[in-house]
């Protein structure tokens, strides 16, 4: 493989120590719901630049590329082929981690909009994200390009 040098290994020792940090402030924080957001924000930037395996852009002028919130959940479904869609754990009813898939709300504070790439809800479901068994290409596209396309409700 390429040699990187000393810069590489210590921003990703420093993003390391930065994600330990916050995983801590996450684990210990109260529900202040504000701040919550921009911890899960920040989470997302941090799990982007930890990521060895950077997925490349889907081509958002094809199939599915959403571009409303109403496309996005209709979308997500359909294009799941696992046997558990995303709605049977992450719907109004079943909410787990706090997560509805089918509300905009919900779904918004997981996603920094027109950045894919630094959003949690992306990062859970690409090639080594814990949602990405219950994932497949087109769901993948799916999220990544509403999100390209600037998360719109």
């Amino acid at each position: 493989m390429f040699n990187l040098g000393k810069g590489y290994k210590s921003l990703k020792s420093f993003s390391f120590f930065l994600f330990f940090f916050l995983v801590f402030n996450l684990s210990s924080c109260n529900n202040n719901k504000k701040n919550n957001n921009k911890q899960l924000l920040l989470l997302g930037g941090l799990l982007y630049l930890n990521s060895q395996n950077k997925v490349t852009d889907f081509n958002c002028n094809t199939a599915p590329s959403p571009k409303s919130f109403a496309e996005f959940k209709t979308a997500i479904d359909s294009y799941n082929t696992s046997s558990f869609k995303c709605s049977e754990c992450h719907g109004v009813n079943t909410a787990q981690s706090n997560f509805i898939i089918t509300n905009f709300s919900s779904v918004s504070e997981r996603v920094n909009a027109s950045s894919p790439d630094s959003s949690v809800l992306y990062f859970k479901v690409k090639p080594g994200g814990t949602m990405n068994a219950y994932s497949n290409a087109n769901v993948r596209q799916t999220i990544y390009c509403w999100i390209a396309n600037g998360a719109n409700p």
